[in-house]
């Protein structure tokens, strides 16, 4: 017969004297909605117990156990009132849960003690002999042991003398011992980390068998985080090299606005040459702010590397923080109408070519509208010091051809463009025009120069829809007119930074149509069908024999389980295909996924950071840009594919097949890799590597989640 606390309190009303009912009744209304209920339970001098089983729940508390005791009494002026439980226990406090053999909680100072004890944060399991629960949910474990296994013998663990976790969810801990099968490997006096930052893997083992530079052993091991803050330790040995060792912290604030990663790298290398020293290192960094009010921005990299071939020598993935080998500050601020950029880029590493920017400076003004005319108002100055240094080799070479081989000026450019879109029926046009000034404090001939030329545009197009009762086509023609003045300096009177700097006479026409298919139901990112065909017109002085030289066509499908895209564009001049890129994904089922790409590029189709700027085609002959790196034929076949081999087995498969550079060999290349789930959240990865002239397998295990 199971009893409620209501009417557990009348029979203490009847039995019990009136200083405890009082004392009974204070406790109640000071815990709230507190509920005992006990099976078959039995009552004596304040003592409600049973052994066959209980409930007690009161807010934010649960408590069950086969055998369990409610203590309300005054005992020597003292009142007490707790609970003792065991067998069977299970303890629900706040969002935690608790195991254990036996049970004591103190409902007057909200403390409590569970003897042998479990509990789960995340991933993690955590136990010992004795766990100390306190007021401001902080814990505290003796004989503590921290795990991912969730078998009573584990695989691995942590052992520690004590251990104390907030409600943060913050660990610290003394005295540990990390185990694998019960044998300790290693020893720390003290431990802090953060369970629930799971980011990277805290642990994680790699063996790479490299066919040039033979086997690696590879150890990382997050040591502390607390907080915000993961510091990690990564030890290398290779044995055609020698050791090496890794020193790596990660922080991220709470609010996503703050981040700081450094990576830190020396070793001895037993290979390198004598007269360089043996001793290489790598030191990078990445930092990026973000103000509350999303206005101003920091972003800070650095990477300082001993030698040219550091990078490639100790080369590893999951080292790699994107710095692009650069030491670059950036500091942005967005006012209510303009907005500022400050850039710092000096050169840390001599062995490097680089524009250094001694500062530089870009200031934006928020476009606006003049009175009433709705012609819209563009400016921006930007300004600052440009040193452009070379390695010393690339010097020697230079001052062989008595070229300069220092480029070196102060740089402040004034750009302002006006425009003005309107309607005509249902065409929208919008025609633009501007100037732009460069002064260049010093050119190859130590002379001061400015620059300046004039450029205007065209810009129309219109939209026909369709609606159908299954899809929607909008059909966009378009053009696009865009022409600058004869610059008023030639091609070698100023230096040329960055393409900021190549201004020519151009009279250039894109003329296309552009066609979208949408069907409501398979569409929810993009259309189902999409397709742009356009070509390029050069008029007046241009270095091709053609007014329209190239055509070009993007073609892309997109369905649930199929996405294709095509780019193709044709050299209309010299009867080639200047580029054709096409590429397939496909997803046949959970299991199974399938993705193909092949690409082509013709020698006149120049390495331009953007293929719609026509400016260098225009500057120099064809035949003077065919005989520079700027032309690079080449064919390649990329292919990936993932296959899910069982409940706990999946591989990944990637390819990838060059061919037609010119002075270079055809190349293959692969990679297979395995992954498996061991035990407690341990994943194993086997991977064969096929580089051209090498053979690489590797095996790594890590903490997965």
């Amino acid at each position: 017969m199971y009893f409620l606390l209501i009417f557990s309190l009348c029979f203490l009303s009847a039995l019990a004297s009136e200083p405890d009912l009082s004392c009974f009744e204070s406790s109640c209304s000071e815990l709230g909605d507190l509920t005992i209920d006990l099976k078959n339970p039995s009552f004596s001098n304040g003592v409600l117990s049973t052994e066959e089983g209980g409930v007690a729940k009161a807010n934010g508390l649960r408590i069950q156990a086969r055998k369990m005791t409610y203590i309300n009494k005054t005992e020597n002026g003292i009142f007490i009132q707790k609970i003792l439980a065991e067998d069977d226990l299970m303890l629900e406090l706040g969002n935690r849960v608790f195991v254990g053999s036996q049970l004591e909680y103190d409902f007057i100072h909200h403390r409590g003690t569970v003897i042998c004890g479990k509990t789960f944060v995340d991933m993690w399991f955590l136990g010992g002999d004795k766990i100390e629960l306190l007021e401001d949910g902080t814990f505290s474990i003796t004989n503590a042991f921290v795990t991912t296994c969730e078998n009573q013998d584990t695989d691995w663990d942590l052992q520690a003398n004590t251990a104390t976790i907030t409600k943060n969810h913050l660990l610290s801990a003394k005295n540990i011992h990390f185990r694998i099968f019960k044998v300790p490997l290693f020893w720390l006096p003290l431990f802090k980390s953060n369970l629930k930052a799971f980011q990277n893997s805290p642990i994680r083992y790699k063996v790479v068998w490299d066919k040039i530079l033979g086997p690696r052993l590879t150890a990382r091991y997050r040591f502390f985080s607390w907080n915000d803050i993961d510091c990690f330790f990564r030890l290398d040995y290779r044995i055609k090299r020698g050791f090496g060792a890794a020193l790596e912290t990660e922080y991220l604030s709470q609010d996503k606005r703050t981040i700081f990663v450094t990576r830190s790298y020396g070793a001895h290398d037993k290979s390198f040459p004598d007269e360089k020293g043996p001793h290489r290192y790598r030191l990078q960094g990445l930092y990026h702010y973000l103000s509350e009010d999303q206005k101003t921005q920091v972003h800070l990299t650095y990477d300082k590397l001993s030698d040219s071939q550091m990078v490639g020598d100790f080369k590893s993935e999951d080292f790699e923080i994107n710095t692009q080998q650069r030491t670059l500050l950036t500091i942005s601020r967005e006012f209510n109408q303009a907005f500022l950029n400050f850039n710092l880029q000096p050169r840390i590493n001599p062995f490097q070519s680089i524009d250094q920017e001694l500062p530089f400076f870009f200031l934006g003004i928020r476009p606006f509208t003049l009175g009433s005319s709705g012609i819209i108002s563009i400016n921006n100055f930007n300004g600052g010091f440009l040193d452009y240094v070379y390695t010393n080799p690339l010097r020697s070479q230079l001052d062989a051809l008595h070229l300069p081989a220092q480029t070196r000026a102060g740089r402040v450019q004034a750009y302002h463009e006006l425009y003005r879109p309107f309607s005509i029926g249902p065409l929208m046009v919008t025609p633009n025009i501007g100037a732009t000034g460069i002064f260049y404090s010093n050119n190859a001939s130590d002379q001061a120069v400015i620059q300046a030329t004039a450029f205007y545009g065209l810009e129309a197009y219109t939209r026909l829809v369709a609606s159908y009762s299954c899809m929607r086509h909008v059909i966009e023609p378009y053009a696009h007119a865009q022409g600058y003045t004869r610059p008023a300096l030639g091609l070698n009177k100023h230096f040329y930074f960055d393409m900021d700097d190549g201004y020519t006479q151009l009279n250039q026409l894109r003329v296309g149509i552009r066609n979208d298919i949408i069907q409501p139901i398979t569409s929810h990112f993009a259309p189902t069908f999409t397709s742009d065909i356009y070509t390029y017109g050069f008029f007046g002085k241009h270095a091709f024999n053609r007014n329209f030289p190239k055509g070009y066509l993007s073609l892309g499908c997109n369905f649930s389980s199929i996405a294709l895209k095509t780019t193709i564009a044709r050299n209309f001049e010299n009867q080639v295909w200047d580029f054709v890129n096409v590429s397939a994904e496909w997803t046949l089922s959970e299991d199974l996924a399938l993705a193909a790409e092949f690409r082509h590029r013709s020698a006149f189709d120049w390495r331009k950071a953007n293929h719609k700027n026509f400016l260098l085609d225009v500057a120099r002959p064809i035949s003077e840009l065919l005989d520079t790196s700027l032309s690079d034929r080449r064919n390649t076949i990329l292919a990936r594919g993932y296959l899910r081999l069982g409940p706990k087995w999946s591989c990944l498969v990637q390819t990838k097949h060059g061919w037609g550079r010119k002075a270079e060999p055809n190349y293959h290349a692969g990679k297979i890799d395995l992954f498996t789930m061991l035990t407690c959240s341990w994943q194993l990865r086997l991977s064969y590597e096929r580089l051209p002239n090498d053979n690489r397998f590797t095996a790594a295990i890590s903490l997965f989640k």
